[in-house]
């Protein structure tokens, strides 16, 4: 006959048991919902205002570099934010051409933006950020937009300095000449200084954008960072204004000497919108 087994046994059997499956159970959720924050290939997404769907670009990210994440700071904010990430590794396709490395999202390629708009977005640069001109040595664009296939047309981006390392607002054009891992493609119309990184790391900060988009001098940027002024300029905004002209943000380090040397990096965006007025974005 099998020994009996007493009361007392049994239920430490079974409460045993019940720990056991209740970690593996916790195990499972923690996975699932780590996976669920993570955009899938082919995903797409709409945000306030714009006309055009964003898209994860998958097939140049690093793998895991886009996610969505509880907010780092503000714990009572409810809504998901854009986390952005980069990180030493081998390069992905074309991106191996000039030792690249992005974690972008992008409004469909082929987007136009109306004549005038308002764009808003916070962004915050995690500590370890790099700030020093040591660390960056490249240009690290964090929201862009584009007007033809190879370069920028302007971007919110970093240009190292010096021992600094600084957010500028700068526009680019095609050379003519072929590319290579050091650039050369593309020639810099202006790099208009905003803030010193060291100054923007680990806290959130505001940007409002209005561009008036257009060929000639009337066209205007505008840029608001907490509220204060930082860019007024006045002149050629885009160069394809009535073909395309698409929005895209996340990370991007470009023509670095070895992606293997990346220096790890993480931005956070919140509250991406546009609008016809700077009153209409939306902050929530």
């Amino acid at each position: 006959m099998p020994p009996k087994t007493s009361c007392s046994n049994f239920w430490i059997k079974n409460i045993g048991m019940t720990n056991f499956l209740r970690k593996i159970l916790v195990a499972v959720l923690v996975t699932a919902l780590s996976t669920s924050l993570s955009f899938g290939a082919g995903k797409t997404f709409a945000l306030p205002g714009f006309t055009d769907s964003f898209r994860i670009t998958t097939e140049r990210n690093q793998p895991g570099g886009v996610a969505m994440v509880r907010d780092p700071l503000d714990q009572d904010n409810t809504a998901k934010v854009f986390k952005f990430s980069i990180k030493p590794g081998p390069c992905v396709l074309d991106d191996c051409e000039q030792q690249s490395v992005r974690a972008t999202v992008e409004q469909r390629p082929g987007a136009k933006q109306p004549d005038e708009a308002w764009y808003g977005w916070d962004m915050y640069l995690a500590p370890g950020f790099p700030a020093s001109a040591q660390e960056a040595r490249k240009h690290q664009t964090l929201a862009e937009f584009k007007d033809q296939k190879q370069c920028m047309l302007v971007s919110l981006d970093t240009t190292p300095d010096n021992d600094d390392n600084f957010l500028t607002w700068s526009m680019e054009k095609p050379t003519g000449m072929k590319m290579t891992q050091s650039g050369g493609d593309c020639i810099d119309l202006f790099d208009l200084k905003i803030a010193s990184i060291k100054e923007l790391v680990g806290a959130w900060h505001r940007f409002e954008l209005y561009a008036r988009w257009t060929k000639g001098y009337e066209g205007s940027f505008l840029i608001f960072m907490d509220g204060k002024k930082v860019v007024d300029y006045k002149g050629p905004t885009c160069f394809s204004c009535d073909k395309l002209n698409y929005f895209l943000f996340g990370y991007y380090m470009c023509c670095t000497t070895g992606t293997k040397s990346v220096v790890p990096a993480t931005v956070y965006f919140r509250y991406m919108s546009r609008a016809k007025s700077r009153e209409a974005l939306v902050w929530k």
